[in-house]
């Protein structure tokens, strides 16, 4: 197999593993191409484009245009194909200058040419010929001077200029560049008297210079990598769909509008609208309305909405392709369970690639304009556009009053409305295409079975906990005496009062568990148990900050010392009230004497008669001292 040569000119088509590429961009050694789906940039090395393609592992697809014959070159084409084929036909060494001079001369008669090529340029031509064939002569010799335009020390000091100046998020110009090169040059001496042959550039060749540049590398370093990919990618392949529901744009959008609480009438801000849109009639097939950001939970209401709304009458059923978001948040989901068990197949958009999405990107800006910055507490597009108008005092719907007038809109108005594209209204395109084969619908019980997220748990005294809510069964408490107690438990994010659990051994079975708590989990969904979680670990983090994270430890040790301590003084202290005799010698010698003290009585005929009763310490050194030693008070504290 013989080796292909190939040119990157800009727009050469090729393939490369499988994947069609087109060439953006060349100069400076590197090669610059886009992939014709997706546009997604990559570049390499003239060098290693080269090599692919004298290994074939490039196939040109086609050519560039700029290579392509038309009524522009054509007469040159012509021209130059004349002067070569004569020359070919008559001189078998045509490149002796005066034979070929001859034939130039007699060509130049025949066609009239008023400015004859030179010999060196019809040596040129046939160079090129004999290398690429026809297509040689269409290829323009090399313009402009490739040498240095500039001394070398000038041209340092562009390069540098444009690297650390223009190639920077500041957006330098041309000025600034020449300005650059004029300063180092005069701080090295160049600008002086004494260096008149040191050529300075001019302003006009330093926007020649920068006009030379990628403009997706300028892009890129400017204003960043995802503005550069909107420039340097044009709009890609419409995405074509045949089909009810063979195409799903999903997408969520953050309405214009304020809604209120509908008791105390407080604004609770702007509401997320997460919609699914089919392409092929243009209509909207599900949809869900709350205050939550977008994520997994929002995005499975959405999805069980439309896999019941055959149920009400309305579009919607099982996809076969849904286009979300670029996002992590479905993996590992009850969203990606019902999406794998319905066989739906997901293809994520790229991120802000305004092309993934467009129909339902169309649709949010419809809605946008033809309701909801209609309604009262409308916020507008922007300041502006807002004006004096004071959204948060005008506000007065409720979040569930702006989902009923968006369904109703669109029920009542966009779906009995002309589409500009598709030339039906959605509502009768569906119907006609329903005719032929309807789209799989599932019951509401179905999807309630389906739409959930699993968790593997083991069951306790007919109990399961899943985020730190406990549930609980009867039929639980007979599985875990069966043995069967670890069970799959589905959880609904959006109503977490109650869970399903799937019989290990049976399962098409699923067993209703309550939650322990119903004050707690009637009405609460993901969202708020998160935030409720939040505030409890916040107020437990407070406590360990103020506290110490060993506070129970410390104060347990602190206790002990104490109560060591004290046991230590009141012994010490003990001891020297009974002079070493310890608390039960000196306990019973006191009540021996205070039942002697007792039956004594004293003398009238004088004083000698009388015994004095024995020293004995006070009530309060007695309390003092049993008290520090036992904690408690003993039968010697309440006898006196």
């Amino acid at each position: 197999m013989t080796a292909t040569v190939i040119d990157p000119q800009v727009g050469l088509r090729f393939e490369f593993y499988g994947e069609e590429f087109e060439v953006a961009f060349v100069a400076r050694g590197m090669v610059r191409y886009a992939a014709t789906a997706g546009g997604q940039q990559h570049k390499m090395p003239l060098a290693d484009f080269a090599e692919l393609a004298r290994t074939n592992k490039i196939a040109v697809k086609s050519e560039s245009v700029r290579r392509t014959v038309h009524a522009h070159n054509a007469p040159a084409l012509v021209r130059k194909h004349r002067y070569v084929e004569a020359v070919l036909r008559q001189l078998p060494h045509p490149t002796a200058r005066q034979a070929l001079n001859a034939v130039i001369q007699q060509v130049a008669a025949e066609l009239n040419d008023p400015t004859p090529p030179t010999d060196r340029a019809v040596i040129y031509w046939l160079r090129a010929f004999e290398l690429h064939g026809e297509q040689g002569l269409l290829r323009k010799r090399g313009s402009g001077n490739y040498a240095l335009q500039f001394d070398p020390e000038v041209e340092l000091l562009i390069n540098e200029a444009i690297q650390q100046i223009y190639l920077k998020p500041e957006r330098s110009s041309a000025v600034d560049i020449r300005s650059y090169v004029v300063g180092k040059l005069a701080e090295s001496g160049l600008c002086s008297a004494f260096h008149t042959d040191i050529r300075v550039p001019t302003l006009r060749s330093i926007q020649r210079r920068l006009k030379q540049l990628d403009p997706y590398v300028v892009a890129r370093a400017q204003r960043g990598e995802l503005a550069a990919n909107r420039i340097a990618r044009a709009a890609g392949r419409t995405r074509r769909a045949g089909a009810l529901l063979s195409v799903v744009e999903m997408d969520t959008h953050y309405l214009d509008i304020q809604v209120v609480d509908p008791d105390t009438g407080e604004v609770l801000g702007r509401p997320y609208l997460t919609c699914l849109f089919d392409v092929c009639t243009r209509a909207v097939v599900g949809m869900h309305i709350s205050l939550y950001p977008p994520s997994a939970a929002t995005a499975l209401a959405a999805l069980r909405d439309m896999l019941t709304r055959p149920n009400r009458g309305l579009p919607g059923g099982v996809a076969i392709i849904i286009v979300p978001d670029n996002g992590v948040e479905f993996k590992n989901t009850a969203f990606m369970r019902v999406c794998e068990a319905l066989a739906i197949i997901l293809s994520p958009a790229q991120i802000r690639d305004p092309n993934g999405k467009a129909h339902i990107e169309r649709f949010f800006y419809i809605l946008t304009r033809g309701l909801i910055q209609k309604l009262a507490g409308t916020t507008f597009s922007n300041p502006v556009a807002r004006g004096d108008y004071d959204s948060a005092k005008h506000a007065c719907l409720t979040l569930n009053q702006v989902a009923d007038l968006i369904e109703q809109w669109v029920n009542e108005v966009y779906h009995q409305t002309v589409h500009s594209r598709t030339g039906r209204a959605p509502i009768l395109a569906w119907e006609d295409l329903a005719k032929e084969i309807a789209p799989l619908a599932l019951s509401v019980e179905d999807v309630d079975a389906l739409a959930r997220r699993p968790e593997m748990r083991t069951i306790q005294r007919g109990r399961v906990q899943v985020d730190n809510i406990e549930y609980f069964s009867h039929a639980l408490a007979t599985l875990e005496t069966q043995g069967l107690d670890r069970v799959t438990v589905l959880v609904n994010d959006l109503n977490l009062h109650s869970v399903l659990i799937q019989h290990p051994a049976e399962k098409d079975t699923f067993i209703l568990a309550e939650s322990t708590d119903p004050e707690y989990t009637v009405g609460l969904d993901c969202y708020m148990h998160a935030e409720s979680k939040r505030i409890k670990k916040s107020f437990s983090q407070a406590d360990l900050k103020k506290l110490g994270p060993n506070a129970n430890a410390l104060a347990r040790a602190r206790l002990l010392e104490e109560i060591r301590s004290a046991s230590q003084i009141g012994k010490k202290r003990l001891r020297k009230l009974t002079n070493g005799q310890g608390r039960e010698t000196s306990a019973s010698q006191q009540q021996t004497q205070m039942t002697e003290a007792k039956h004594r009585r004293p003398s009238v005929a004088g004083p000698s008669q009388f015994m004095p009763a024995p020293e004995l310490p006070s009530p309060e050194a007695v309390h003092v001292g049993a008290a520090e030693a036992t904690g408690s008070y003993t039968a010697f504290e309440l006898e006196w």
